[in-house]
């Protein structure tokens, strides 16, 4: 580089796009941090007003995509197999039933009347388990799984035999609920029943009971007040790379999840039509661009509390340029 005059900070606003060109960027910030409140305040009120609570359950059983194994892995028994697992279910009732007596801390005398419920609670199982047309759906339900879960394991599998395996496996998620639910009432009837034992005293001194929480509970949470979180400093333009970052990192799961690529079954709830470029996918490209930008100094808390280390970090650039390359400031 040639030595040169040049006026004080040109180096330090070389990425400033402009005037207009800030406003739309600060703008693009402030939108997708609104998208992102709003979407983690509704789920927020999903949970009061006795609605249906969010959950990312539906995301994460009907994901196609390349991490759609790791994503059912999140889900708490998936496809049901230790529910419809006479032992497993057991042993699921009578560690329930544990917990709920050492959370209250049962007598011996309630101990032996919650054992009483759990052994009718077990032999309404049995009975179930037995019954001609529930033994058949189950067989028919976990070999048609088998089936499916080969076909999606095959790397050598033809785009015909997965796209019948998708189709089967939701198919298979009706039958999974229908044979599921009288068993997920049960054991739920059974924990309330033994819940019921409890004295004044006991609930006053101990609480209410809770079931502990899964991945997916875990999981729900960081979704509902993560959104919160990274809406609120977009917006506000506080810490804006890291939220940008975490921004596109959330969408990347959506896209991920089902994504619109040749080959894989459309997303039944997707809003119009997509082929590999999607609305998540659009976003997630804006958030890495106001990731790299310095749209939080330019209109944001990142200048109230980042400015003045940001000044001197590009001040000590500009002075070893300067030095580097044999620049004068023009005073």
């Amino acid at each position: 580089m040639p030595s040169s005059l040049i006026p004080p900070g040109i180096l330090s606003s070389r990425n400033y796009p402009g005037f207009l060109g800030a406003l739309f960027l600060v703008l693009l910030r402030i939108a997708i941090g609104w998208h992102f409140l709003t979407e983690g305040l509704d789920k927020i009120e999903s949970t009061r007003h006795g609605k249906q609570p969010f959950s990312a359950e539906v995301y994460l059983r009907n994901s196609v995509g390349p991490l759609a194994p790791q994503f059912r892995r999140i889900l708490p028994d998936a496809d049901g197999r230790a529910l419809l697992d006479p032992a497993q279910l057991k042993s699921g009732w009578s560690e329930t039933i544990e917990r709920i007596a050492n959370h209250y801390k049962y007598t011996d005398d309630q101990k032996s009347r919650a054992k009483a419920l759990l052994e009718q609670g077990n032999a309404w199982a049995d009975v179930w388990f037995n019954a001609y047309d529930n033994r058949e759906a189950r067989q028919k339900y976990l070999s048609e799984l088998t089936k499916v879960e080969q076909t999606e394991r095959n790397p050598d599998a033809l785009s015909y035999e997965r796209e019948r395996a998708w189709e089967t496996r939701r198919t298979l998620e009706g039958d999974r609920k229908k044979l599921t639910t009288p068993l997920v009432a049960k054991g739920q009837e059974l924990a309330d029943a033994v819940v019921a034992l409890r004295t004044p005293e006991q609930q006053a001194s101990a609480g209410d009971y809770s079931a502990p929480l899964s991945f997916l509970d875990v999981a729900n949470w960081l979704t509902t007040y993560g959104l919160c979180a990274i809406g609120v400093c977009l917006i506000l333009g506080f810490l804006t790379p890291l939220a940008a970052i975490c921004a596109a990192a959330f969408l990347a799961l959506l896209y991920l999840s089902i994504p619109p690529w040749p080959g894989l079954p459309p997303n039944p709830k997707t809003e119009g039509h997509y082929w590999i470029v999607s609305k998540d996918l659009v976003e997630l490209i804006a958030c890495l661009l106001i990731a790299v930008t310095a749209s939080g100094h330019w209109f944001g808390l990142d200048a109230l509390f980042f400015g003045a280390r940001r000044r001197r970090r590009w001040a000590r650039y500009e002075s070893k340029l300067a030095e580097k390359y044999g620049i004068t400031a023009k005073g």
